[in-house]
């Protein structure tokens, strides 16, 4: 028993002696900044003592990673040899897949597009088409860059996508992958002169694509563009600085970067404008970023054209990719970019001056800005999940209901489409109506109307229904609206 106490004691002291060397250790370290040398030193009692016996390379990434997580930037990170060789291919429009543009849908991916002669056209895969499974594996709710890279693998190999498409049953598709040159730039032309150019990302030939396309829309007889930047994640910056030019005189700032001293370069326009002078709407929203605000902002300062949908996503700073020596490359925010009028956009992002949210109205709400028709025409069919702006499809999302024997519209979508703002103002649940001479606020709770200013004596009972609001069909006459109904059928005209 005396020879335990005694082993006991000497533990004790042991560990006071420990304890005390610790805290003499940390109040020398204390003394002294972390640097290089304790770096090397915590890494190697980590690779020689941990019981886990980590792996020098995956230590190595962590602490890169590590590094770079202390910036709270999201732009800058360390490319790996094989995410380099993949962000390169995406700059220069190119990667190995089955040929399939990718939107995020409610819960499972939509198809945007399938780009011609690839697996994925030939195949058949079509627009709105929805992506449930791959390999067998259900992707719903999976964030859309993780379905995009199952859907990409090794050239010549196999993938099993499991569509899904209004009509008929789930089918299934054996693709082999390949490699996929993709175009960036789409044209159309509608009727009445009026050309349509949609830019999906800014790559090292984007500018020419570009050029060539707004040529052939000027030799057609496009007397007004739509250009189109919806979900347009950017690229690279020249490229925006090129297009510019089709609108701007040579010389014109299109915009300035400012780096960390405060240095400021300045990027100007050298090309012969294409379509300088003319109208040209330029669509936003949410997922428009870097180049292509870059872009939307040069031509907005310079009153080139009118920015048309919502607030851009505000991504405003520029990032340099260096190739490092060991392999991969560091992407590096190096400067912040100010529009030709000074605006900062990073983490503010673009103002539309015509704001349109309602999705799927973009185009047509564009058409009637640029071509002034003498009235709007809207057609419904109860519960159909299409409707027709001046006799042009648009996919509704929020269709037409019909509750308790009354027929209610979606507010949003009406109000949109014939030329007015509408906010839903959060500090009293208030809905305000603006433009073309109409102020209008109405109260979700009791209906209430406030008509330019006054207090109307009737009511307007609105209706909330998946995620939308809805306002009863006779309704339409306090926005000065001519309504028809017939059977299931529902039209409005708003005339100029």
């Amino acid at each position: 028993m005396i020879e335990l106490r005694r082993i006991l004691v000497i533990a004790l002291v042991l560990v006071y002696a420990l304890v005390l060397g610790n805290a003499k250790s940390l109040l020398a370290a204390e003394s002294r900044e972390i640097g290089p040398d304790t770096f090397v030193e915590v890494f190697n009692y980590i690779e020689d003592i941990h019981i886990d016996s980590p792996d020098p390379a995956t230590l190595y990434r962590g602490a890169i990673e590590g590094l770079i997580d202390t910036l709270d930037d999201p732009y800058t990170e360390y490319l790996s040899p094989g995410d380099f060789e993949e962000y390169t291919r995406y700059l220069d429009s190119t990667y190995v897949g089955v040929g399939i543009e990718l939107l995020p849908g409610e819960g499972y991916p939509r198809v945007l597009d399938a780009i011609d002669n690839t697996p994925a056209k030939r195949a058949g895969i079509k627009s709105g088409d929805l992506l449930i499974e791959v390999d067998g594996a259900d992707v719903y709710n999976e964030p859309l860059d993780m379905v995009v890279q199952k859907v990409r693998g090794p050239e010549g190999t196999t993938v099993k996508l499991t569509i899904r498409r209004e009509g008929r049953e789930d089918f299934v598709l054996d693709l082999v992958r390949s490699s996929i040159n993709t175009p960036t730039v789409y044209k159309e032309t509608f009727e009445g002169g009026t050309g349509y150019l949609r830019v999906l990302n800014f790559s090292s030939g984007t500018a020419n694509e570009f050029r060539n396309a707004l040529t052939e829309l000027v030799q057609e007889g496009a007397e007004r563009l739509i250009l189109d930047l919806r979900n347009n994640p950017g690229g690279y910056l020249q490229a925006a600085v090129q297009i510019a030019g089709n609108f701007l005189k040579p010389g014109e700032l299109v915009v300035s970067t400012v780096d960390r001293k405060g240095e400021r370069t300045e990027y100007r326009t050298e090309e012969t404008p294409v379509f300088k002078g003319r109208n040209v709407v330029v669509l936003v929203d949410e997922y428009s970023a870097s180049s292509a605000e870059i872009l939307a902002g040069a031509l907005q300062d310079h009153g080139a054209a009118v920015l048309l949908g919502g607030r851009t996503f505000g991504k405003g700073t520029v990032q340099g990719v260096i190739p490092l020596d060991s392999g991969g490359a560091l992407k590096i925010t190096q400067a912040r970019y100010h529009t030709p009028k000074d605006r900062i956009i990073d983490g503010q992002g673009l103002a539309p001056d015509v704001q349109v949210l309602t999705p799927g109205l973009h185009i047509a709400a564009a058409r009637r800005y640029l071509e002034q028709p003498e009235k709007v025409t809207l057609s419904f069919e109860l519960n159909s999940p299409e409707a027709f702006v001046n006799g042009e499809s648009v996919a509704l999302l929020h269709p037409v209901l019909q509750r308790s024997g009354e027929i209610y519209l979606p507010l949003r979508f009406v109000l949109e489409s014939c030329g007015w703002r509408v906010d839903w103002q959060y500090r009293d649940g208030s809905i305000k109506i603006s433009g073309s001479g109409l102020d209008v606020i109405l109260y979700p709770d009791g209906g209430r109307v406030i008509y330019n200013g006054q207090s109307r004596p009737d009511t307007l009972q609105l209706l909330n229904e998946n995620g939308a609001t809805y306002f009863p069909a006779p309704g339409a006459g306090i926005f000065g609206l001519d309504l028809k109904i017939d059977g299931s059928n529902v039209s409005i005209e708003k005339s100029f």
